[in-house]
């Protein structure tokens, strides 16, 4: 099969005579399924190249990441089992694609439309491989910074568990993991509707330096009064002012451990101010905090677990 021919179909651009005769070829053979699947995911590490190196018709890895020392980590998952049903291919609804960041990492993507994001660690995006011709459309897991290419025709939306963000052209910060019942949206330019998960009725409309919080049904709005905590795009986690609980959780998502406080009275911590770099890890963020807050604490032999006690 043409190299040419299935990009244009990845790329959502194929003809409906073009997409069955790639459905055909492929339910040929075992031989022209994997060829298939390897054509595929050559394609989805294209996407992490830089524009111009998108162009080019075999992808190259080295610039995959603006972070190349962290390519590895990065896992990119096309589910490709749609082409053995019809239905899916000949009504041109595409198979989704992932993007997954494992701990204590980062990485950068361009979409097709030339949107540029940013992922924290443990965080996951969602989208389709047709993204940019009739909607934009992401689903994420964890946190993301966006700087939204502009399309008055196509909004962008990003889906979460607890709300949906729909934007035009702007640039802004989501922080949303599964299961953690927090939902927060930073607007650093534009504006952004913000909607629930179930409807379609907006709840507020951010302005530049505006702050949305969902805190298990608790909303709040707030002005910005910095973009510090912004910097972890940068690799640097930075505190102002927050509670020692508040930092434990985010912790906890960045580095993919399970911290236990054997005491409570030590969480009565109102206020921790820190910057920290991503790359020094969660002990010495600890052993850090525990300068100003005394406290020592103790890291399983897999290290994935952390008890912390008082003095």
């Amino acid at each position: 099969m043409n190299q040419e021919l299935l990009y244009k179909y990845f790329k959502g651009t194929a003809t409906i005579e073009e997409e069955k005769r790639i459905l055909d070829w492929v339910e040929a053979s075992e031989e022209n399924r994997e060829a298939f699947l390897k054509e595929r995911m050559m394609f989805d590490v294209a996407l992490f190249s830089n524009r111009q190196d998108a162009k080019k018709k075999t992808a190259r890895l080295t610039p995959i990441l603006k972070w190349g020392m962290r390519a590895a980590a990065v896992i990119i998952v096309g589910v490709c089992g749609y082409f053995m049903a019809n239905d899916y291919l000949y009504n041109k609804l595409a198979q989704p694609q992932t993007v997954t960041v494992p701990a204590g990492q980062r990485a950068q993507i361009t979409l097709a439309d030339g949107t540029r994001v940013w992922l924290n660690a443990q965080s996951t995006l969602t989208y389709t491989s047709n993204f940019g011709r009739d909607e934009r459309n992401v689903e994420l897991d964890g946190e993301a910074y966006f700087e939204v290419a502009k399309n008055k025709d196509i909004p962008f939306y990003v889906r979460t568990e607890m709300n949906n963000v729909r934007v035009v052209g702007t640039c802004f910060n989501v922080c949303a993991y599964r299961g953690s019942k927090e939902f927060e949206t930073t607007l650093v330019e534009g504006i952004v509707d913000i909607y629930p998960a179930n409807n379609d009725k907006a709840i507020t409309r951010l302005q530049k330096d505006e702050f949305f919080g969902n805190y298990d049904g608790k909303c709040k709005k707030t002005i910005l009064p910095s973009y510090e905590y912004l910097r972890w795009k940068e690799g640097l986690y930075c505190f102002d002012d927050v509670p020692f609980s508040g930092i434990l959780d985010k912790l906890e998502k960045y580095y993919n451990v399970k911290i236990t406080v054997a005491d409570p009275e030590l969480l009565n911590y109102d206020s921790c101010t820190g910057k920290f770099r991503e790359q020094d890890g969660i002990e010495h963020i600890l052993r850090t905090i525990s300068k100003d807050h005394p406290f020592e604490f103790s890291i399983n032999e897999d290290k994935d677990s952390i008890v912390i006690y008082k003095k």
